[in-house]
């Protein structure tokens, strides 16, 4: 090659420029590939939730099975001492049972659990169940891995875990989890009073898929191998939700090691508003989030959800919160492999003109500082005016960003729309076709538990089919 040929110089820096991007977007592809159909969102429990029983006690985010299908309970209360219990499963909205206060959202279908080759005993205990040693982060944190947010001191010896800045000095975390290892056939999780709903996840797979509830008292989770699969190195992680973000420690014996995994993870950060944060409508499982069923689907596991309830990218909310652009500064401090803005309705009341700059704005700003590939959600299609010319913006935005590797993803203006209703179903479907029940709760905005995964779902295949192609060097 002649050094002096400008084309020739040209093209060898595209070449050199493609490899770089082929190698910086690896991770991502590999984890993508690697988690498809294979991840615990998608593969079966351990262990089988309890069947409903009547006269219950049940407390927001527990799962039963009843008529072959799986409830959550989304308002606390107990159940009556007769009766069907729950029954409707063409419906998410929150359906009473009985006048104890009780209210169950359905899930869909009963999927078998898969004990493999011997599932393990588990216990809720309420007093220490003296194993032998405390693994305590406070003086062991490299025996852990926090992903999705960074600790801070819980009781001197305990972690609560931080995300984001929702305004100056006040911190929040809409879900995160701490992983580690350990070979013992016994351990329990010290699980801190106030913990609220936290789920485990063993070797890929959600031990059960109801949330562990815990209140105001410290407990105890005895997981017992001894009777089934014996001894061996396992790989655990403890989901926090977002009501309350702690984790406590492991306690195993004294032979046993607990030590972080060494795998790296690809990190996905997401900016929203409620549909990733959560609502009093959910999601009451953890790890039940759209961002962080997200991060399961692809296998970017090591996601950082800096979502804030009744934000948009004009749009503060009560109290000064920030917006999806004053959050870039954060969402650029994690080094991020892949940035997801999310929403939003919240900017519904907004000049259309005034949304696209402010999305524009906080596009050009997060490319300024990383070159990860950013992906724009549009707004959820609900029945509420400006919806629409809201979506609209921010497409403009998008192609006004002029960037190969920002990626608009239509939701409200999708072909069909994700959700159907009477307000946006009369073309490009069979007549009749809603689905609002499902995945709209009973104030026709959020999402009941069913929809955070479906808007999972949803984006995860967005993605596939149009993301991670443009990922792949030519």
């Amino acid at each position: 090659m002649n050094g002096h040929d400008p084309i020739a110089r040209g093209l060898a820096t595209q070449a050199r420029a493609a490899t770089r991007a082929a190698v910086r977007h690896a991770p991502l592809l590999r984890a993508a590939d690697m988690a498809a159909g294979r991840n615990p969102a998608t593969l079966p429990p351990w262990l089988a939730p309890p069947a409903y029983a009547p006269g219950a006690a049940y407390a927001a985010g527990q799962v039963v099975a009843n008529g072959g299908n799986w409830y959550m309970c989304g308002i606390a209360g107990t159940a009556p001492a007769s009766g069907p219990g729950p029954t409707a499963s063409h419906n998410g909205q929150y359906q009473p049972d009985g006048a104890g206060g009780l209210y169950w959202t359905s899930l869909g279908g009963a999927r078998l659990a898969d004990p493999g080759d011997g599932a393990p005993m588990v216990a809720l205990l309420s007093s220490n169940p003296a194993l032998g040693a405390n693994w305590l982060p406070a003086s062991c944190p490299g025996a852990y891995a926090v992903r999705g947010a960074r600790p801070a001191p819980l009781r001197t010896s305990f972690w609560s875990l931080e995300t984001v800045e929702a305004k100056a000095g006040t911190m929040m975390c809409p879900g995160a989890s701490v992983a580690f290892c350990c070979d013992g056939d016994r351990l329990a999780l010290f699980l801190p009073a106030n913990s609220a709903q936290l789920r485990v996840i063993v070797e890929g797979r959600y031990l059960s898929p109801g949330s562990l509830v815990i209140g105001g008292q410290d407990q105890w989770l005895m997981i017992d191998w001894s009777g089934s699969s014996g001894r061996r190195m396992r790989h655990y992680e403890v989901e926090a939700g977002k009501s309350a973000a702690q984790f406590g420690c492991v306690q195993a014996g004294l032979s046993a090691i607990v030590t972080a995994p060494e795998t790296a993870e690809p990190r996905l950060v997401v900016i929203g508003d409620s549909y990733n944060a959560g609502s009093s409508y959910g999601p009451w499982l953890a790890g039940g989030s759209i961002a962080q069923l997200l991060a399961k689907r692809l296998g970017w596991r090591d996601t950082w959800n800096l979502s804030i309830g009744g934000t948009g990218y004009c749009n503060r909310a009560a109290g000064g919160l920030r917006t999806f652009g004053e959050r870039v500064p954060q969402a650029l401090a994690l080094l991020p492999d892949a940035v997801l803005l999310m929403g939003s309705t919240n900017d519904a009341g907004y000049a259309p003109a005034a949304v696209e700059a402010a999305a524009l704005a906080t596009v050009r700003a997060l490319r300024a500082g990383t070159p990860a590939p950013i992906i724009v959600v549009g707004v959820p299609s609900i029945n509420l005016p400006g919806v629409v010319a809201t979506e609209q913006a921010l497409a403009a935005a998008v192609r006004a960003a002029d960037d190969p590797l920002t990626f608009f993803v239509p939701v409200s203006t999708a072909s069909p729309p994700w959700v159907l209703g009477h307000w946006n179903n009369a073309a490009g479907v069979p007549g009749g076709i809603t689905n609002a029940p499902l995945y709209l709760a009973a104030d026709n905005v959020h999402p009941p538990e069913i929809g955070f995964d479906y808007y999972a779902q949803r984006i995860e295949q967005a993605i596939r089919a149009s993301v991670l192609p443009a990922l792949v060097s030519p």
